[in-house]
C-alpha cells in the first residue's frame, strides 16, 4: 500500500519562504508610501482645522472669547491668545484641577501626525513660559511675523516689536499662518519653537530675521513642508521660500 505524503520537503519550504519574502519586498514600500500619504493628509486636515478656527477668532462679529486680548477691544488681538485657545492653555484651560495633561495626537491639531507624539500642556501659564512641552517635541508652529515685527531704531539696529492683529489680516489670504517646524532644531538654538519666520526676501532694510536663526521648518512629508495660510488653504513645498505667491515678508502695520 502506498503512503500518502502530508509534509513539505525542505526544498518546498524554502520555495514558499522565498515567495513570501519576495512579496513582502514588493508590497512593503507600497504600504509605507500609503502610510506616509495618509499621515500627510491628516496633517493637512489638522492645519485646515486651525485656519478655520483662526477665521472665527479674527472675526469680531462671532463673539468668540479671546482671552487676554478681550482687554484690547473688539478690533485687536494677539496671535498668542489664539495659540492658547488651540492648545487649551492659560485662560483657555479646560483640564479642571489638573496641573498638567498629555495632549492626544489624534485630537490636537497642533501635533503633526508624522512628528513627535509626546507632548503635554500645563495649567496657569502661556506657551512662552513652557506651557506646552517638551519643546523639542513641538512639531507645528505659527508665523512669527504675525507676533513679532521688525523695526529699525536709529542706528542701533533692528529690534522686535509686538504685533497686534485685527480682522484686516483676513484680507491677505496668501500670508502663511502655521507650518511644520523642527522643535529639536529650535531647542538646539535656544529659541522657542512655537513661532518661526525666514529672512526677508524683499530687502528694504536690515531685518531682525536676517540671520535665519528663527527659521526651522521641518521637511518631514516626503521632503516637503506643509504650510497653512490665512485664507484657509494648505499647501506643501520642498522649497517654501521659493514659492512666488507665499507672502512670508508680510507683517501687520507694514505696507503690503
Amino acid at each position: 500500500m502506498w503512503r500518502i505524503r502530508t509534509a513539505f520537503t525542505l526544498l518546498e519550504l524554502l520555495v514558499v519562504i522565498g515567495v513570501i519574502s519576495l512579496l513582502t519586498a514588493i508590497l512593503l514600500p507600497a504600504l509605507q508610501s500609503g502610510r506616509r500619504a495618509a499621515l500627510d493628509l491628516k496633517c493637512r486636515a489638522n492645519m485646515h482645522a486651525v485656519t478655520t478656527e483662526f477665521l472665527l477668532f479674527a472675526d469680531p462679529t462671532t463673539g468668540r472669547p479671546r482671552g487676554d486680548s478681550d482687554q484690547l477691544g473688539p478690533n485687536r488681538f494677539r496671535i498668542d491668545d489664539f495659540q492658547e485657545s488651540v492648545y487649551h492653555i492659560a485662560e483657555f484651560w479646560d483640564g479642571g484641577k489638573s496641573d498638567r495633561l498629555a495632549l492626544n495626537p489624534a485630537q490636537q491639531p497642533m501635533m503633526c501626525p508624522s512628528g513627535p507624539n509626546e507632548l503635554e500642556r500645563r495649567a496657569n501659564m502661556p506657551c512662552d513660559a513652557g506651557a506646552v512641552g517638551p519643546r523639542r517635541s513641538v512639531s507645528v508652529g505659527f508665523n512669527r511675523r504675525l507676533r513679532d515685527g521688525s523695526r529699525m531704531i536709529g542706528n542701533q539696529g533692528p529690534f522686535f516689536f509686538s504685533v497686534y492683529l485685527s480682522d484686516r489680516i483676513l484680507q491677505y489670504p496668501d500670508v502663511p499662518l502655521l507650518l511644520d517646524v523642527d522643535g529639536e532644531v529650535a531647542e538646539a538654538r535656544n529659541i522657542l519653537p512655537y513661532y518661526t519666520a525666514p529672512p526677508a526676501s524683499r530687502r528694504v532694510q536690515t531685518d531682525v530675521y536676517d540671520s535665519g536663526q528663527f527659521w526651522f521648518p521641518a521637511l518631514r512629508h516626503r521632503g516637503r513642508v506643509n504650510v497653512a495660510f490665512v485664507g484657509g488653504h494648505v499647501l506643501s513645498s520642498a522649497d517654501p521660500l521659493g514659492e512666488p505667491w507665499w507672502r512670508w515678508d508680510y507683517s501687520p502695520g507694514q505696507v503690503p
